[in-house]
């Protein structure tokens, strides 16, 4: 049996669906969107494939060299800079992402539309990646609130935007208060003095560890209706990559949302 390849086709068809995955996986991950790398990535990984499929005589071999290099490789290039975890967490993201884009793709265009209309089926394979990623941002930003936060320390006094996450409870065992999380950047501002006391932690995106805290002076979370302040309040020192891309400098503990002055 012979197939006729064609380029053209070939190439445009990888880099929509590769654009989709990369786009995708992104929101849900909680990634910051980066269009551009997204397209080049997409672009990049395309190219490559349409060579190596016209250069290498074994197509076992053409497999294994996209799924296990160059698809490595662009999702790095795609998701840079990011934890080690998050790499592979993208990693097998976008390959399940692009199963199903595949699938639905041969679904409309060999079942429903029976081998007609190739372009339009391409394209319809987007609609539900954008309602996906619709849906999941919805969410997100549904239990998701961002604050002007206050924290003052030694007569220094930064401002930051502050998450409320509900899901975060970690509490000093010492002190027996909440621990809110604050970017490491931000401890030469408030003239923060190290050391300061080890907890241990199940969260910040590892699956446990040690975070060092420390205790301030005041913080100060405005709100809409009035601001809540907790003096003095505990803060542990979150690593700089938990914050890489994100529109938030500190997490506060899920007891803000019901706390009162």
């Amino acid at each position: 049996m012979k197939y006729e390849f064609y380029a053209d086709v070939f190439f445009l068809t990888n880099f929509y669906l590769d654009f989709l995955a990369f786009y995708a996986v992104s929101e849900i991950l909680g990634k910051k969107k980066r269009i551009l790398r997204f397209l080049s990535g997409a672009a990049i990984s395309s190219l490559i494939g349409c060579i190596l499929f016209l250069s290498l005589s074994h197509y076992d071999i053409y497999l294994l060299s996209i799924h296990f290099i160059v698809n490595p490789v662009i999702t790095v290039f795609c998701f840079f800079p990011a934890e080690k975890r998050s790499y592979f967490h993208a990693y097998l993201l976008t390959y399940f992402v692009l199963l199903m884009l595949g699938g639905s793709m041969q679904w409309l265009y060999g079942t429903l539309t029976g081998g007609r209309y190739y372009e339009i089926c391409l394209l319809l394979t987007g609609i539900p990646v954008l309602v996906f990623t619709y849906i999941i941002r919805r969410k997100r930003e549904s239990v998701k609130i961002h604050y002007d936060a206050f924290v003052s320390h030694k007569g220094r006094e930064v401002k930051v935007c502050a998450l409320l996450d509900t899901g975060n409870r970690l509490v000093d065992p010492y002190t027996k208060e909440p621990v809110h999380i604050l970017a490491e950047g931000m401890r030469e501002k408030l003239g923060i003095e190290m050391p300061g006391r080890l907890v241990p932690f199940h969260s910040l995106g590892k699956p446990e560890g040690m975070i060092e805290v420390f205790t301030v002076e005041k913080l100060q979370v405005r709100r809409s209706k009035e601001d809540t302040v907790i003096s003095p309040a505990v803060v542990g020192l979150g690593e700089n990559v938990l914050f890489q891309n994100k529109s938030y400098q500190m997490i506060l503990h899920g007891s803000v949302a019901n706390h009162r002055e």
